[in-house]
This record gives C-alpha cells, structure tokens and sequence, in this order.
C-alpha cells in the first residue's frame, strides 16, 4: 500500500544517516528479487531520495577546473570533457536524451531535473523536489552505477588518491565554519567551485545557480554545431605574484 512504501522509505533514509566520511559510493542490485518485492522496493527508494536533502558538487571537478565558469545558459554545467582533455561547460544531458527533451513542471512538486548513469552508462532522468548540480564525468567516465543515498553524505565524486568513488556533505554546507544556503526560488541551487587566490591556492566559491530549464533555441549565446552539448568556458586570469612584483 502506499503507507507500507512512505514507511518503508522513511526507515531507508533513517538507515543510511549515519555513514562514515568519506564512505564508498554503493552499487544495487535487485535482479535477484521477486518481482512484487522489486517492485515494492523501487517505489520504496523514488520516495527515499525525495525525502533526502540532495544536492551536488563534486571536488574533484572544482579542483579540476578551477577558474572556470559557465554563463552561456545553453550550456550551464561545469564539467570535465574526457575526450577532449579539457574543462568544457555542459548543457544538461536530459535536454537531448537521444532527441527527447525531459521537463519538470512547478505544479508537480517535483520540479528540478536529475541525471544519472547506470552501469552501461546508459541515461535516467528524473524530476525531484530537491536541486542537483552534478558532473556528467564524475557520474558517467567514473562512477557509473553507483549512488549516494545517505541525507549526511549525498555528494558523489572521486577520490583520486584513493582511486575510488566516495559519497561526501555538500562543501558549501560547512565552507570555513558558515554554512551556505539558496532562498531565493529564482537561483535554488546550490553549487560549489574553486577560484585561484592571489597566491595561486584555491579560493572556495559557493554560489546559487537558476534552475535547469533547456532555454529556447532563439537565445543569445554560443552556437553551437548541430547535435554539440557542450561550450566553452570562461576562466579566470591568474598571474602569479613573483610575475607581477618587480
């Protein structure tokens, strides 16, 4: 019934609270389930996530390509490109999921867009009641398949020193003792990156972005080549002090 899955949601949030930092992202399988369990099961985890405080930005990315920013609103989403060897700026995988453009309405309560890649890197796309700013290579190239489903450590992003996938907190949610938040509806989500500080270190920037909605083909902005999905960025200028003070 629909109460045995709120209940069953619930208990699942509740469960996954307490992991340790930074813990393995997870891998599920249900293949092996009878059918009505399955069943069960998937609806049990689509409320779980609704009820889970999710929102994305990897560190590995904002080290990756620091500097760089994305203000073409085709293309909104910081992202590394691994065939091209370079930061890129990303527009939303769901916008063109093998020529369907996916959309989440106000009125359904649902209304961010999410993304994920399943083990053959094949796409879902779904509407959540919580905003998402992941990265297309920490979820596709790196981590396919795998999840991050604690309410604590919902981030999923890559460790390259331990040459694993983790789950972490948001970094905005404790940026050098404040906590970032989004209130304004206009920009909801909240996204984390890295800037160069005067002496060439990373300076944290936490920042809130609009939603993602694929903007109409008519506006202003890069133009890009039929069928591309990505634009370029824009990065800042470092010089470092050595250079500068004769």
């Amino acid at each position: 019934s629909a109460q045995a899955i709120k209940r069953l949601a619930k208990s699942l949030t509740l469960f996954v609270r307490r992991p340790l930092f930074p813990f393995p992202a997870r891998k599920m399988s249900v293949a092996a389930l009878p059918v009505p369990m399955r069943t069960v099961l998937a609806a049990a985890m689509t409320a779980a996530t609704r009820l889970l405080l999710v929102e994305g930005s990897s560190l590995y990315l904002a080290e990756k390509c620091r500097g760089g920013t994305c203000t073409d609103q085709k293309f909104p989403i910081l992202d590394f490109d691994k065939e091209r060897g370079e930061c890129v700026c990303r527009a939303h995988p769901c916008w063109n999921d093998n020529g369907r453009t996916h959309t989440c309405s106000d009125s359904s309560g649902y209304p961010f867009l999410h993304f994920a890649f399943n083990d053959d890197g094949s796409l879902t796309c779904s509407c959540s009641s919580v905003p998402q700013y992941d990265s297309v290579h920490v979820s596709k190239d790196i981590c396919a398949g795998e999840t991050c489903d604690s309410a604590e450590f919902p981030v999923l992003d890559y460790d390259p020193e331990a040459k694993k996938c983790v789950c972490h907190p948001h970094p905005c949610w404790d940026e050098h003792g404040t906590s970032h938040s989004c209130r304004d509806e206009r920009f909801p989500i909240l996204h984390y990156r890295e800037d160069f500080a005067e002496d060439g270190s990373a300076l944290p920037k936490c920042e809130c972005v609009a939603r993602f909605e694929k903007p109409a083909s008519g506006l202003r902005g890069s133009s890009p080549r039929q069928g591309q999905d990505w634009g370029v960025c824009t990065f800042s200028s470092y010089t470092p002090r050595s250079r500068t003070s004769a």
